[in-house]
């Protein structure tokens, strides 16, 4: 009875790590849409994919930082956090990035 409760456990750990992966993914591509923008700046995607993880992930996923960075032709939007551990010994965390060319206006 106790092995099947622990692996009953362990299959909503892994879909909690799933879905907090998900979030944490979507937020960083939304990040860096808002970055890629012409007039868009890290900062406003830094602040996208914070506000979207506050919205979203709050009680499943702790955010730990989110970062941008940007180059002549893409932006870059990095989200590191961990899920909600269920089982007290797992702290399982969760990075992902997303990248966007930025866009130009070309007359």
């Amino acid at each position: 009875m106790p092995v099947t409760v622990v692996m009953m456990l362990l299959l909503v750990q892994g879909a909690l790590y799933y879905l907090g992966r998900a979030v944490a993914t979507s937020a960083a591509e939304d990040g860096a849409r808002a970055a890629a923008v012409v007039g868009g700046s890290t900062t406003s995607g830094q602040q996208e994919a914070t506000s979207e993880l506050a919205q979203v992930g709050s009680g499943f996923f702790h955010t730990e930082n989110v970062s941008a960075s940007a180059n002549a032709t893409s932006v870059s939007v990095t989200v590191t956090g961990h899920v909600e551990a269920i089982l007290p010994f797992m702290s399982i965390p969760v990075t992902t990035s997303a990248t966007a060319n930025l866009e130009q206006f070309q007359p």
